[in-house]
């Protein structure tokens, strides 16, 4: 008989497995292993925006000088949110504001090597989101 955590895994296993039809190893990395999460206490700049499926992502930024030294993020969406942002947040690190603010929803999903198209509205979110904390430094 099986532990629980062989289960556990076997189940984990078929998901990832299944996921991959669908998504890109980066996605799938971006889900599983999320970079900068977590909010940054002493922030420059932070906003939360809810997207269109009612997935909400908060983005902190922490500048030195006009480059961001620092970016985090939180999240309660699904999978395709929590790697849009991941992945967001880490093209947007040690990037002066100019160049994180032209950051477009395309080149995030080019860098995640694509999205189906029922996903890359978390792709806007992650993006709109990071310009609204920006906005607040201007």
């Amino acid at each position: 008989m099986k532990s629980d955590d062989e289960i556990f895994d076997d189940i984990e296993g078929l998901i990832l497995k299944e996921a991959a039809k669908f998504y890109s190893p980066a996605v799938i990395e971006h889900f599983n292993n999320p970079q900068n999460f977590g909010e940054i206490e002493d922030a420059d700049a932070n906003t939360y925006m809810s997207g269109i499926c009612g997935d909400t992502i908060g983005i902190f930024v922490k500048l030195t000088g006009d480059k961001i030294s620092n970016i985090g993020f939180v999240t309660n969406g699904c999978g395709a949110t929590i790697s849009c942002a991941s992945a967001l947040t880490c093209m947007a690190k040690d990037r002066n504001l100019n160049e994180a603010r032209n950051i477009s929803s395309q080149q995030l999903i080019e860098f995640l090597g694509g999205l189906p198209i029922e996903n890359t509205h978390c792709a806007d979110l992650a993006v709109n989101t990071l310009r609204g904390a920006l906005a607040k430094l201007s």
